[in-house]
């Protein structure tokens, strides 16, 4: 028997690819074991966990599968939160899995722009009654010696629990991503001194409040991937949640922040008396916010420069990651800064971020386009102009022609093309093994063209768009 023709190749060989209508999901009914630990039992109506799996690379992201414990943070609009490091982006299939007995089909709601957090849900009527609930948040501030308790699902979906102690809250530091996917920066996290290897899930005071979610986060260190559990505390959690309910954007000042010492910022030229009122405002953290990098093609360009010091937002100082984004929810803002030793006051516009994601794929010649995500404007400095080539098939004329992936394509028979629309307009229509001249540029820069002979039999075009509805397939030619 020949084997099956690659995908994309249904419809030229003039076969019906549309699938099958998905059977409608029958509710079930289950329970929730009891272990003996007050606070595990009091939280296992809120753990559930998530299976994810990605149809495509995409964002710089390589696998394909995960799995990772998520917390109930709407039991009645039945809205899971979840590390993203579990649910990096919307293009993907969300299986959740409830008390290890009823598994439900999810939708990726929220995948937030600038944290390891991403939103998902499902349709709670289908679990008959099963007695899950909304779980508690508690919004303190963690601080080192608490003693808290780690709950979580292992992989086994058996619910799992460890009495622990808060280590320390320091800011997450990862290296700049090789293959562009999303790095968090610009937040503090807790880390414990015996913490769980075996599950995630979340940090639980004495009362069974969630005060941090115990979540997994990724990062390339020494040219490989690594997974870290840090803890995200509970007040992020709240916002993200709000902005799922409400609809309402996050603003940012999209620059990525490092730490200064005071003692660093006296020789740096901060006059004496923003020193004492940085002193007086955070007398335990005596330190000021020095702009490391800035996102490409945002606001903030030609506003704030590398080595800029923070003092102030709107005329209050400011010294901690989540001041900042707290004080920056505003669409115009006026920043204090201190830059070459001179004070200035800098009227900047924010940027308004959705957790939309990624809601649209190109599939041309074999190699999946999208625009280009932000973690590269982010990490690298990367003008969001041009196509992003996520991934390429095997066998396909992207790999043949070497249109590989980690590039822009910003020119097609000499065409610009600075978004996916005037690319689509650019290709269209083309003839079955017709020749297409690209002009293509890597992530440092370097210039490459290539010339693509298209093999419309095997590998048509077709869009993938994400609606009300969920994805959708739309035929180019």
């Amino acid at each position: 028997m020949p084997p099956p023709p690659p995908v994309g190749g249904a419809d030229a060989l003039g076969i019906d690819s549309a699938p099958p209508p998905p059977q409608a999901k029958e509710p079930a009914r289950t329970s929730f074991a009891i272990t003996g630990s007050p606070i595990a039992d009091a939280l296992a109506g809120s753990l559930v966990l998530v299976n994810f799996d990605m149809p495509f690379s995409v964002a710089g992201i390589s696998e394909r599968n995960y799995h990772g414990t998520g917390l109930i943070v709407d039991a009645a609009r039945g809205l899971v939160v979840i590390d993203r490091n579990t649910v990096p982006v919307a293009v993907g299939d969300v299986k959740i899995v409830f008390a290890g007995s009823v598994e439900l089909p999810g939708r990726v709601e929220y995948v937030h722009p600038l944290h390891n957090l991403s939103i998902v849900s499902f349709d709670p009527k289908l679990l008959n009654g099963t007695p899950i609930r909304t779980a508690r948040l508690d919004l303190r501030e963690l601080r080192a010696g608490e003693p808290v308790t780690v709950v979580g699902l292992g992989a086994d979906t058996r619910l799992r629990s460890l009495a622990t102690s808060v280590a320390s809250i320091e800011p997450v530091v990862f290296p700049l991503s090789r293959t562009l996917q999303f790095r968090d920066s610009n937040l503090e996290v807790a880390s414990l001194v015996t913490p769980p290897t075996d599950f995630d899930g979340v940090i639980a005071g004495p009362g069974g409040a969630v005060r941090a979610l115990w979540s997994s986060f990724s990062a390339e260190i020494n040219r490989e991937l690594v997974q870290l559990n840090r803890g995200i505390p509970a007040e992020l959690v709240a916002e993200v949640l709000k902005a799922v309910q409400t609809g309402d954007p996050l603003y940012s000042l999209e620059a990525e922040f490092s730490l200064v010492p005071l003692a660093s910022a006296r020789q740096l030229g901060v006059p004496e008396e923003w020193l004492r009122r940085m002193e007086a405002h955070s007398p335990t953290r005596r330190q000021i916010l020095s702009v490391a990098r800035v996102v490409a093609g945002s606001r903030a360009v030609g506003v704030l420069r590398e080595g800029d010091l923070l003092l102030a937002i709107d005329g209050k100082p400011v010294n901690r990651y989540r001041e900042v984004e707290r004080a920056s929810q505003s669409p115009q803002l006026m920043l204090t800064v201190v830059r070459d030793g001179i004070v200035q006051n800098l009227a900047l516009t924010t940027a308004a971020l959705r957790g939309s994601d990624i809601d649209r794929l190109l599939m041309w010649a074999g190699a999946v386009l999208h625009k280009p995500h932000r973690a590269m404007a982010q990490q690298r400095g990367i003008p969001p102009d041009g196509v992003f080539v996520a991934y390429f098939s095997y066998g396909s004329p992207a790999t043949r022609y070497h249109l590989f992936a980690g590039r822009r394509i910003v020119e097609v028979d000499g065409r610009p093309t600075p978004d996916l629309d005037t690319f689509i307009e650019a290709v269209r229509g083309r003839d079955d093994r017709a020749a297409v001249r690209l002009r293509t540029i890597t992530w440092n820069g370097s210039t490459e063209v290539i010339t693509l002979k298209l093999d419309k039999h095997y590998w048509p075009a077709y869009e993938l768009v994400r609606g009300p509805a969920g994805w959708e397939r739309v035929e180019l030619d």
